[in-house]
């Protein structure tokens, strides 16, 4: 049937047959598949490609799609028919945003699937890191919740999760600076960068806004060795700003009043 086709492989009608065959986010598929689709569940039949003869499959499909098919179907993304079709049996699961109630317990099965083990009666998120988390709108749903603690557990090295493990995006949306735990010039730990980087000590006197943002923008490149586009990420602000805030630090250094 095509270049190099040397041996018979089941499609996945076939290979379900007489069982289930779960097909997820089904909103995708293209006009062209859409009408295969339904074509095989009116039917009962599939074919192989390249051959001539039917094959009678008996399969119970189940869909899943985070899009809504009614309105897909008013703007002719999708076809009708099929809706009908799949439409036998509705199961609506409410968006995550929408239960803010079970984000605690989806957070710990993911740290649960990530971490080899975890104590029983572990803090698994600070209650500052959990309010943020709660404010946030979750646009990509679980999915994005998962992405979510993968990335804090990359940068936490034990638990509980904190606020400056969470993506900056989520930090922002809880109105917090991103790298606010990175300014804190009472912390021992902060200390032992800047004077790890050469970059001078950290002083106890009260310091301008000014001072901090370029002291926070100076410990993040450092952390990502001069990666000015992780340090942009981490920071939560774009490449464009950092390049501006690094070239008015640098013309601050050089002019005659800093002299």
């Amino acid at each position: 049937a095509f270049t190099g086709a040397s041996e018979h492989r089941a499609g996945l009608f076939e290979v379900a047959n007489g069982g289930t065959l779960f097909l997820d986010e089904v909103g995708e598929l293209p006009p062209a598949l859409q009408s295969r689709l339904l074509r095989v569940l009116e039917s009962g039949e599939i074919r192989r490609v390249g051959d001539n003869h039917s094959i009678i499959v008996d399969v119970r499909v189940v869909c899943a799609t985070h899009r809504s098919l009614e309105e897909m179907v008013s703007s002719g993304d999708f076809r009708e028919d099929l809706l009908f079709r799949l439409n036998t049996f509705e199961i609506s699961v409410p968006s995550l945003r929408e239960r803010m109630s079970d984000l605690l317990l989806l957070t710990k099965h993911f740290v649960e699937q990530r971490k080899e083990t975890v104590s029983v009666g572990t803090q698994i998120m600070t209650d500052e890191a959990t309010e943020i988390m709660q404010q946030y709108n979750w646009p990509g749903n679980v999915r994005e919740l998962a992405n979510c603690v993968e990335h804090a557990l990359v940068l936490c090295d034990e638990l509980p999760i904190r606020t400056e493990h969470l993506p900056p995006r989520i930090q922002r949306a809880g109105g917090k600076l991103v790298c606010s735990s990175l300014i804190n010039t009472s912390s021992g730990k902060e200390n032992a960068v800047a004077d790890a980087s050469g970059e001078g000590e950290l002083h106890n006197e009260p310091q301008s806004l000014k001072q901090i943002e370029m002291q926070a923008i100076l410990d993040s490149l450092g952390r990502n060795e001069g990666n000015k586009s992780r340090t942009a990420d981490e920071l939560g602000i774009s490449l464009k700003t950092l390049y501006n805030k690094l070239n008015q630090m640098e013309s601050t250094e050089t002019s005659p009043e800093a002299a």
